[in-house]
């Protein structure tokens, strides 16, 4: 029960969470000299239905005010605050590793070949590669230095 609750909560800010950011987005894209327009643009715009007393609370917590020209508009301090906050709760919250110690391999390959190599290298070596970028006749391979596959590179040197 205690963890169902907890679970709620959870899901409820993130909801607020993703409701706020709209909002930032909304006001950086377009402007707004009344409340009542910021509410049926997030409807229109999202799909999120807010009252009028939840947005102006938003507001608040956001920082957001009327500029000199009339227009509700989030302080560069505010937005940052909220950007700053809402990476460390993804960087938290979500199943995300950090890998500092990355080894980069730029491979040129012949045109139209890049993608099937990089197939087999996904394939042959998953552990050690994070990821790979291909392009027609290129692939940027990224590897954890700290886990290399000394199979890898071997190939690698050539």
């Amino acid at each position: 029960m205690e963890n169902s609750l907890h679970n709620r909560n959870e899901e409820r800010k993130e909801q607020m969470d993703e409701r706020q950011e709209a909002l930032l987005k909304l006001l950086d894209e377009q402007d707004f000299k009344s409340q009542l327009a910021i509410v049926r643009a997030l409807k229109r715009e999202y799909g999120i239905q807010v009252s009028q007393s939840t947005l102006s609370r938003y507001m608040k917590e956001l920082g957001i005010q009327k500029n000199e020209k009339g227009y509700y508009k989030p302080s560069q301090v505010e937005r940052t605050k909220f950007h700053h906050k809402r990476l460390k709760e993804l960087l938290k919250s979500r199943k995300t590793a950090i890998y500092p110690n990355v080894a980069t391999y730029f491979i040129r390959t012949e045109e139209g070949k890049a993608q099937e190599i990089a197939y087999h290298l996904r394939k042959t070596f998953s552990d050690a590669i994070l990821a790979t970028n291909v392009g027609l006749d290129y692939i940027i391979l990224f590897v954890d230095a700290d886990n290399p596959s000394k199979e890898l590179l071997e190939l690698l040197k050539g």
